[in-house]
């Protein structure tokens, strides 16, 4: 074989591998609120603006959902859902100007337009009123979700 024939060859296959290698679009989600309702199993935040969504390198897209479509992804019974697979969180909170946390699994999330209700597994005690509330959660392999937007720092 010529020098020019492995060139190309080798230029194939490694393509086809890094290919291979790239890993699975993953998405985490953010919901902040001023303020939410916390027990032992619930936490009840309003939905005063949309669920932001982003996933990291290399795809670098960002997006938003309505609260119904976010809960929706506790109703799907893909492979890939948080159904089947429920995510984990870190709740944060101000309480007497300090950033309080605790680390969460969300069971279940539903919608009723105004809030979403969801339904922790955690080892603390919440009942409370939270001010300036996030909650963080984990990511999902989320084909399905259709979140379209995309941001290209290098390109922008």
């Amino acid at each position: 074989m010529s020098k020019l024939t492995m060139a190309i060859l080798s230029l194939v296959v490694s393509t086809f591998v890094f290919a291979a290698d790239k890993p699975k679009e993953e998405w985490l989600f953010v919901h902040t609120a001023q303020e939410a309702q916390a027990t032992s199993s619930t936490l009840v935040m309003p939905i005063s603006r949309e669920i932001f969504a982003f996933t990291d390198r290399p795809y670098r897209k960002h997006s938003y959902l309505t609260g119904d479509k976010f809960a929706s992804l506790w109703s799907d019974s893909r492979s890939d859902s948080f159904k089947l697979d429920p995510p984990n969180a870190v709740l944060t909170w101000i309480e007497e100007g300090v950033i309080k946390e605790v680390e969460v699994v969300i069971t279940n999330a539903t919608s009723d337009i105004k809030n979403i209700t969801y339904t922790l597994k955690n080892n603390h005690t919440l009942n409370a009123e939270l001010k300036d509330v996030s909650i963080f959660i984990d990511g999902m392999q989320c084909s399905h979700c259709l979140m379209s937007h995309h941001y290209d720092p290098i390109a922008n």
